[in-house]
């Protein structure tokens, strides 16, 4: 993932950032889905072919999407709507 703004941590700068996602859908009613994320973002870099990543990370965390802010809401949407097409493309 591209960084939208380099970090720079003791004169170095981290343009991407590597990732942990988990996101935990469930439903509060038949037409109310809603969801848990965690998503951790490290800074990383290369240097020459060697990746480096920073000791330090930023965590978005949320339980519920009404505390969600617009952005979360619209992406968490949309990786729902990826694992939907996978999960009909296979079948399951």
């Amino acid at each position: 993932m591209n960084a939208t703004n380099p970090i720079i941590i003791d004169g170095q700068t981290y343009d991407r950032y590597s990732m942990t996602l988990a996101v935990s859908g469930r439903y509060t009613a038949p037409d109310q889905p809603d969801a848990s994320v965690v998503l951790t973002l490290t800074p990383t870099r290369f240097e020459g072919d060697q990746i480096e990543q920073a000791a330090e990370s930023r965590t978005v965390l949320f339980g519920s999407l009404a505390v969600a802010d617009d952005d979360a809401r619209t992406a968490v949407a949309e990786v729902q709507a990826a694992l939907q097409k996978f999960i009909l493309a296979k079948g399951l």
